[in-house]
C-alpha cells in the first residue's frame, strides 16, 4: 500500500495535458454502459481508436524507436498470436454451410466477422497494455482514472435506486428492467449489470486500500453497490463473486484471511440459495437448454427461449463436439446454428450470440486456441501473485478471466481496463526503483 501511495505523491508533480485528461476520464466513465455504441461498436473502442492514431504519430516522431516493459509485451504478443491462429481457422471454415439473414451486412460475411472480432480484441488487449505501463510509469493517472470508474458506477447504481420506484409505480421504466424490476443502471439488462458491479467492489476496495478515497465514503457507497448487485437478480454475478471469493481464499497468503473468506463465501451461498433459490433456476436454464427443440416450437415467437442464452446451453455443445479442434469460426456462430447438425429438430432462429462469455468461444475458435486465449486472462493475476503484490492490487487481475467465463463478452472493455489498473499499480509497486525499464518514448502529451 505504502509503495504505491508514495509513487502518487511522486508523480503527481508531473501535470497531465489536456487531451491526456479527457482521454482517461472517458476512460473511466463510458466504460460504465454499452449503450453508447454504433452499430456493434462502443463509443469506447472508437475512442481507442483515435488514440492509437495519436500514438502511432508519437512513434513516427520518437523515430520508430520504443521501449516495452517485458511483461506487457509477451502478454501483447501472446494476444497477436490468437489473433492469427483464430483468422487461420476461420478461413478453413469457408468450407461449411452458411445460413445468413436475407438483408446481411458486409461485417457478418464469414471471415470478415472474424477479422472484426479480431480487430476488437487486438483494441482492447492494445489499449489494456498501454493504459497498464502508463499507470506504472505515471501511478497519478492510475488514481485519477480508477476514481473515475468507481464514482461513475456508484452513480449508475444510484440511478437504479432512485428510478426504482418510479419502475414498480409503473410511471417511467430508467434504472429498472422488466417485468421483474431488476436494477441495470447504464446496461440494457441486469445480467450482464451485475458482473461490471463486481468490478467496482473491487476496485471501491482497492482505493481505500491504498488510501485513495476515504474510508467512510467508500463503506458507504459499497453498501449501495451491494444493493445493487442484489436487485439486479444476476445468476451470473452471483456464481462468480462466488468463485472469486472460493479463488481468493485459495491463493491467499494468510491463513486467517484464508478461513475468513472461506466463510463467507458459505454465507453467500447459503443467503443466496435461500432467498433466490439459485440452485432450482440454475437447473431451470439447464433443464430448458435440454428440451429446446421443443420449447423452441411452443415458445418459436419468444427469442429469449428461441435465441440466446437458452439456445446457445443446446446449440454449443453441439459444435463443439462436431468441430473440437477447429471450431465453426470466430463471429460465425450465429450463421451456422440453423445447420441441422447442430439445431436438429428445433424450430429456424435468427442469427444471435450464445451469450456464454469465453464458453460459448469454445464453439467458434476451438478447444486449443481457447485455453491459450484464457491463459493470456489469467497470466497477469499469476505474475502479480508470485510477485507478492498486495492481494487488494492482484485480485484486480483475477476480474477478468471470471466475468469473461460467466457471461461477460470478450470485446467488453471494462474487464481489460480493470486488468490495467492491476498491472500498472502492481509494476509499480513492485518495480518502483527500476527507472531504466520504464516506457517513455511511446507515451504522448
Amino acid at each position: 500500500m505504502g509503495a504505491v501511495q508514495h509513487l502518487s505523491l511522486q508523480a503527481s508533480s508531473a501535470r497531465r495535458s489536456r487531451w491526456e485528461t479527457v482521454f482517461l476520464f472517458l476512460v473511466g466513465s463510458l466504460a460504465s454502459t454499452i449503450l453508447l455504441k454504433i452499430a456493434s461498436i462502443q463509443y469506447l473502442e472508437l475512442l481507442y481508436v483515435v488514440q492509437l492514431i495519436v500514438l502511432a504519430f508519437a512513434f513516427y516522431q520518437a523515430r520508430l524507436r520504443v521501449y516495452v516493459y517485458r511483461r506487457l509485451l509477451l502478454l501483447g504478443i501472446g494476444y497477436v498470436v490468437v489473433a492469427v491462429f483464430a483468422l487461420l481457422l476461420a478461413v478453413t471454415a469457408l468450407r461449411f454451410t452458411f445460413y445468413k439473414p436475407a438483408e446481411v451486412t458486409l461485417l457478418q460475411e464469414p471471415v470478415l466477422i472474424t477479422f472484426s472480432r479480431v480487430f476488437e480484441l487486438l483494441i482492447d488487449a492494445g489499449m489494456m497494455l498501454y493504459l497498464a505501463n502508463f499507470f506504472r510509469t505515471r501511478p497519478d493517472t492510475a488514481r485519477f482514472t480508477m476514481r473515475v470508474y468507481y464514482w461513475v458506477g456508484v452513480a449508475s447504481a444510484a440511478y437504479s435506486l432512485v428510478s426504482y420506484p418510479l419502475d414498480r409505480a409503473h410511471i417511467v421504466s430508467l434504472g429498472a428492467y422488466g417485468d421483474l424490476h431488476r436494477f441495470r443502471g447504464f446496461y440494457n439488462e441486469g445480467g450482464p449489470y451485475g458482473l461490471y458491479v463486481i468490478t467496482l467492489v473491487f476496485v471501491g476496495w482497492s482505493l481505500m486500500r491504498i488510501g485513495w478515497e476515504s474510508k467512510r465514503r467508500i463503506q458507504v457507497s459499497l453498501l449501495l453497490l451491494v444493493t445493487t448487485l442484489v436487485m439486479s437478480q444476476s445468476k451470473a454475478a452471483f456464481v462468480a463473486l462466488l468463485t472469486l471469493l472460493v479463488l481468493r481464499s485459495v491463493f491467499s497468503r494468510s491463513l486467517r484471511q484464508r478461513a475468513a473468506t472461506i466463510s463467507i463465501a458459505l454465507f453467500l451461498l447459503l443467503l443466496l440459495l435461500q432467498t433466490f433459490d439459485l440452485g432450482s433456476k440454475i437447473r431451470l436454464y439447464k433443464q430448458a437448454g435440454e428440451e429446446y427443440e421443443t420449447a423452441s416450437h411452443l415458445h418459436a415467437g419468444d427469442p429469449n427461449v428461441v435465441q440466446g442464452r437458452i439456445a446457445g446451453l443446446f446449440l454449443v455443445p453441439r459444435m463443439i463436439a462436431a468441430h473440437p479442434f477447429t471450431g465453426v469460426g470466430w463471429g460465425n456462430y450465429g450463421i451456422v446454428r440453423n445447420d441441422p447438425q447442430y439445431r436438429g429438430a428445433a424450430a429456424w432462429g435468427e442469427p444471435d450470440e450464445p451469450g456464454l462469455g469465453v464458453l460459448g468461444l469454445a464453439a467458434e475458435i476451438g478447444l486449443p486456441l481457447l485455453g491459450v486465449l484464457f491463459v493470456y486472462l489469467v497470466l497477469p493475476y499469476f505474475w502479480l501473485h508470485r510477485l507478492h503484490v498486495p492481494e487488494h492490487i492482484a485480485n484486480l487481475a483475477l476480474l477478468q478471466p471470471v466475468v469473461h467465463l460467466f457471461g461477460a463478452q470478450l470485446n467488453l472493455t471494462y474487464p481489460w481496463i480493470v486488468t490495467a489498473f492491476a498491472l500498472g499499480l502492481g509494476f509499480a509497486a513492485k518495480y518502483k526503483s527500476r527507472v531504466s525499464e520504464v516506457t517513455t518514448e511511446a507515451v504522448v502529451a
